[in-house]
């Protein structure tokens, strides 16, 4: 591809949609946003956009030949209907994750993009986070020795609705699914064995549909280092994002980012900024970078990283872990 620009579409207009949007407008000159599409548009947001077209039937962006690229920000049983019509088009797709619930389907998607010879990259978009690529990094060239432990908190601000809820897949397959993701990224190792438990505490309904809203797993790796991941859906007070790698050597550890770095303390009290509340917020530049990746792999001809293949381990451990948590027992993870 000879060009500069990219010229690109983006399906879905919910919150990431719209985030995607407004990054390329602001921090991704290298893309030309022709067009939108969304069944159900906010107008409004719609009327802000310039020089750009809408229409509320996808097929209208797939088939456009000016098109090269899509990014897919509908509702996951969307993913895979839309990825195959792509493929037919030779677009290249960056999709929000999960790409898909079934195994099955992003199985076949590997297929397709290898006979179409389109690329696709997930939106895993924490591996482009600067702070754990540092740690990445820093585990690499053996600062902290043999790994022992890894420790992951993923809070929440606030539950979203129970409309999402029920078509997100569950907590372990869309809120969890980052950091089966995360633990691969830090150590290139995959998961060997996964339990899960977990309750309801903060919304009653969702006991009607089988899900849990807090979570405690407990995972081994291939090597045998264990790990943990303390999950939860709301925690009132922002987005609780932290991580520790425990080692023979020494620990690493990636703590939350504030709203700024405001610090006040005397006799009385000790005042602080609160943590970024959203995950729009807390991960902004690594929304950007990941873009920017999808770019340069396109413009290179490269195929993207992380891709189908990576999202699919991920699948494995939460399927795995959704039978954990029914069973009450221990799971080892599905590995081909």
């Amino acid at each position: 591809m000879k060009k500069e620009k990219i010229n690109i579409g983006i399906i879905g207009l919910g919150r990431i949609g719209k985030m995607h949007v407004r990054n390329i407008h602001q921090n991704l000159p290298m893309f030309n946003l022709k067009s939108v599409a969304d069944p159900a548009p906010d107008v409004d947001f719609i009327q802000s956009l310039e020089n750009i077209s809408f229409s509320k039937n996808i097929d209208n962006i797939i088939s456009d030949k000016t098109i090269d690229a899509v990014i897919v920000c509908s509702p996951t049983p969307t993913h895979y209907e839309i990825i195959k019509k792509c493929a037919t088009h030779r677009k290249h797709v960056f999709c929000e994750k999960p790409l898909s619930f079934s195994e099955n389907e992003i199985q076949k998607i590997i297929k397709m993009m290898r006979d179409k010879k389109f690329f696709i990259q997930v939106g895993l978009n924490r591996r482009f986070d600067q702070d754990f690529v540092i740690a990445k990094k820093k585990v690499d060239a053996g600062l902290i020795g043999d790994i022992h432990t890894i420790h992951i908190t993923n809070h929440d601000a606030a539950i979203p609705g129970f409309k999402f809820l029920k078509s997100s897949g569950g907590m372990l397959f869309d809120l969890c699914i980052h950091d089966f993701d995360m633990l691969n990224f830090l150590t290139g190792e995959k998961i060997k064995e996964v339990y899960v438990n977990g309750n309801v505490f903060i919304e009653p309904r969702l006991k009607e549909i089988g899900d849990i809203d807090n979570a405690i797993i407990t995972i081994e790796l291939e090597s045998g280092i264990l790990c943990s991941i303390d999950s939860s859906r709301q925690t009132h007070y922002g987005y609780d994002q932290r991580i520790e790698i425990f080692g023979s050597k020494g620990v690493i550890s990636v703590e939350n980012k504030p709203e700024s770095l405001y610090y006040f303390s005397n006799q009385e009290s000790t005042e602080t900024s609160k943590i970024k509340h959203s995950f729009i917020e807390r991960y902004k530049d690594s929304y950007i970078a990941e873009l920017k990746h999808f770019y340069t792999c396109i413009m290179s001809n490269t195929k993207p990283d992380p891709g189908p293949e990576n999202i699919l381990s991920a699948i494995r451990v939460a399927a795995a872990g959704r039978k954990s948590l029914e069973t009450k027992i221990p799971q080892g993870v599905k590995d081909e």
